[in-house]
């Protein structure tokens, strides 16, 4: 009984509600074009060869978006990134070339059933058969759809994983379809709800076996992304700021665009810094190398994180205690910059931002400042450090949040080792 409520405990719900609900939007608009190819067309109605190509077409179609909104919905982000669309259309074109042999041979064993059961042209036959009919080329589609889905993640075990997440959506879409239709006496009520029911229950269900099959997962517990599970997956994890991470921190200029990452052989998970001045933290420790283990906590930028692995190897009769709490980070020291190392501003999480020595340093949120800090509250040219008679003066650049020295917004003021200065929400400390 415990160890089923820890297992419901480490389903992300999150991942639940995106690929559910992607595979809604999916059928949404994949919905659109079956309907017209095959509005007014009934089973006992023979299509022409037109209206079969259309309507073979028009499932490629639905397939194509179920794939591809549900591949996309793995980066759980409503922004339309470069990396999501990168991902929907991989989904998409995988799914759709998956539909081909599988909408041809489903069809086929759905004609195969409806005959078996006295369905002909003009004549009705058994509503049991029908059903049951649709209940094995439906399950047929959403297994090799779900299958899709898997290896457009580029990855074996999600393959299998996706499959019988699809096979049980599939099913669950085409249990109701003809059941609605025999009530509502209309084929657009019941292609309405029953696509969308598969769509919903194939995208749900994927996203459920995967969740409860994941090995080790990254779960923050502190950070713009406060909640968010990462699972692991694959020999290598990146982690870090950019978008092809595997486990992306977004909105953190201290986490590095490839700042640390995760190597799995075994059962062994092994962090590996990459992060030359931020550095990477476990347990309150700074670490380049360190194995990972059930409740450790990672430290990387403002983020705080934590490793889980449902399995994890240990000795008979012996327990692994629980990883220490954080180490609370402890402001830098006035001597945390020296004469060596120069002028700087410094983060709270001890990572420096050096300043030109005989030159101005620019300071903004766009990419051609010579200090770039990644927060909205920030100016795309926010401010800028000079050298001047032997010290260094901060102006403010017309800024929208302002320049702050201590409590005082300033637009020029000089600086002396330990200020502490405020750009916009960015707290900083600067070191001469």
């Amino acid at each position: 009984m415990i160890d089923s409520l820890r297992t419901s405990a480490t389903v992300d719900r999150r991942e639940l509600g995106f690929k559910a609900l992607a595979g809604l939007n999916g059928d949404a608009i994949g919905w659109l074009p079956v309907e017209l190819a095959t509005h007014g067309v009934s089973v006992t109605e023979t299509m022409t060869s037109s209206q079969y190509g259309a309507a073979f077409a028009s499932e490629l179609i639905l397939a194509g978006m179920i794939g591809g909104m549900i591949t996309a919905a793995a980066s759980q982000r409503f922004e339309l990134t470069p990396a999501v669309k990168k991902l929907f259309f991989r989904g998409f074109v995988i799914c759709l070339l998956v539909a081909i042999p599988e909408t041809y041979y489903s069809n086929l064993i759905f004609t195969a059933i409806l005959d078996a059961g006295g369905w002909g042209t003009g004549h009705p036959g058994s509503l049991a058969y029908l059903v049951f009919g649709r209940l094995v080329s439906w399950s047929l589609m959403g297994l090799l759809l779900g299958a899709g889905v898997g290896a457009a993640s580029l990855s074996l075990q999600n393959v299998l994983k996706g499959a019988l997440g699809g096979l049980i959506g599939g099913f669950v879409g085409g249990l109701g379809f003809d059941l609605i239709g025999s009530v509502s006496q209309t084929g657009f009520l019941s292609r309405l709800v029953g696509l969308s029911a598969i769509g919903l229950a194939i995208g749900f269900f994927i996203g459920l076996v995967q969740e409860l099959t994941k090995t080790a997962w990254i779960a923050v517990e502190a950070g713009r992304l406060k909640g968010r599970q990462y699972r692991l997956e694959g020999s290598t994890i990146s982690v870090g700021r950019a978008e092809e991470n595997r486990v992306g921190l977004f909105g953190d200029a201290a986490v590095q665009p490839r700042h640390a990452v995760i190597e799995h052989q075994g059962d062994r998970y092994t962090l590996r810094n990459l992060a030359v001045q931020a550095g990477t933290y476990v347990n309150g420790e700074r670490v380049e190398t360190a194995d990972l283990h059930e409740g450790d906590r990672v430290r990387i930028g403002e983020y705080q994180l934590s490793f889980h692995v449902r399995a994890e190897p240990r000795l008979a009769g012996a327990a692994r205690p629980l990883a220490p709490p954080p180490k609370p980070v402890a402001a830098p020291a006035p001597a945390f910059a020296t004469a060596a190392d120069g002028p700087c501003l410094a983060r709270a999480t001890g990572e420096r931002l050096r300043l030109r020595v005989s030159d101005a340093t620019r300071i903004g949120r766009a990419l051609d400042n010579d200090i770039v800090l990644e927060d909205a509250s920030v100016s795309r040219h926010h401010a800028v450090i000079e050298s001047r008679n032997g010290g260094h003066v901060l102006r403010d650049l017309g800024s929208q949040n302002g320049t702050w020295l201590a409590d005082n917004r300033v637009s020029e003021a000089n600086l002396a080792t330990g200020d502490a200065v405020r750009l916009g929400d960015v707290r900083l400390t600067f070191y001469a």
